[in-house]
């Protein structure tokens, strides 16, 4: 006998961190507060009570196209292979499902492989398609597909505060949820923040914190804090909460180049630390914004939020409630 109205939610969950993890495991509390019954399949190895491991493993992939034990299926979208997957789901499988969108790589990679992953949407004809970004969004709704904005973020639960060695300078947050060159150079920029730090660091200490340790190019990262004279000036963090640790920060900036929305900026307003970042997308209101790759403007934007009251900085942001909205989806299937 099929077991329904259950929902079925893939995609990565902690360890390690990240933005799609760390969203994933915070919609478990919203969900047993609405007492919605879930199982989680974790793109990974983690297990736990609503926890399945898939290991990564093609043989989860392929039986997925049969379970038909839930009434919905919730797919977190993060490698250009899903895209097929869907397609097949959807001519295998009855059951609903719907397709979150985490980022704009649909715009960034190639010409050829953005047209034949958009073709495979389209396939899709009226499933509900999410995206993050408001860009990638207007996109979808141009080619005539069933998109719907909401951004990522679920308010912090369970905050667990922890503190780093006092100092006569200014603590600020950075985050990437790992690091190697590509990441560094191409997406979040880190030279940028290591330039700054390197002409500011009389005044300021970096709390670098990296989600994914394991998969780090450590090698790397430690090349290129001795390259920018850097070592006595940044505090790493590895595989941590970075809500547990906003306290302890004057504000947090993120650099990107290419981005989706920016989580932890609504994270570090909503816990009272004002957030700075790159004009690459569409951010969370009150976000302090400067032009992108644009070191000048990027010291400036500092400087105005270290010297202007930070409660009246964060005041800016909004009340959001996506979580919600996501919750009410589901319950429109239950």
């Amino acid at each position: 006998m099929k077991k329904l109205d259950k929902i079925a939610i893939f995609g990565p969950y902690p360890p390690p961190l990240g933005g799609i993890s760390v969203h994933i495991q915070r919609m478990e509390f919203f969900l047993k507060q609405e007492k919605i019954d879930y199982t989680i399949f974790d793109h990974g190895h983690a297990t736990g009570k609503n926890v399945i491991t898939t290991n990564k493993s093609l043989v989860w992939y392929i039986k997925a196209l049969f379970i038909k034990d839930f009434s919905l299926f919730h797919f977190h979208q993060f490698f250009y292979f899903h895209y097929l997957f869907y397609v097949l789901f959807y001519y295998l499988n009855s059951t609903p499902f719907i397709i979150t969108i985490h980022e704009e790589s649909l715009f960034s990679d190639s010409a050829i492989k953005n047209k034949i992953s958009f073709w495979l949407l389209k396939k899709l004809k009226n499933t509900p398609i999410i995206s993050v970004s408001e860009k990638l969004n207007n996109k979808l709704l141009s080619i005539g597909l069933n998109a719907t904005y909401l951004p990522a973020y679920v308010k912090p639960v369970g905050i667990n505060k922890q503190s780093v060695t006092k100092s006569n300078r200014n603590y600020f947050l950075f985050s990437t949820w790992k690091i190697d060159k590509r990441l560094s150079e191409e997406i979040y920029n880190v030279p940028l923040i290591f330039e700054f730090l390197k002409e500011n660091k009389q005044e300021f200490i970096m709390l670098y914190m990296i989600g994914n340790k394991a998969s780090s190019d450590l090698e790397y990262l430690n090349d290129l804090i001795a390259e920018y004279g850097l070592k006595d000036d940044i505090v790493l963090l590895f595989d941590k909460q970075l809500i547990d640790y906003l306290h302890n920060c004057k504000f947090l900036i993120r650099t990107n180049l290419e981005d989706g929305y920016g989580v932890s900026l609504q994270e570090a307003m909503d816990l009272g630390v004002p957030a700075i970042a790159s004009n690459v997308c569409t951010r969370p209101k009150g976000t302090i914004l400067f032009n992108n790759n644009d070191i000048q403007d990027l010291t400036q934007k500092i400087k105005y939020t270290i010297t202007t009251d930070s409660a009246f900085l964060v005041s800016q942001k909004e009340e959001l409630k996506y979580h919600q909205e996501l919750v009410e989806l589901y319950k429109s299937y239950l």
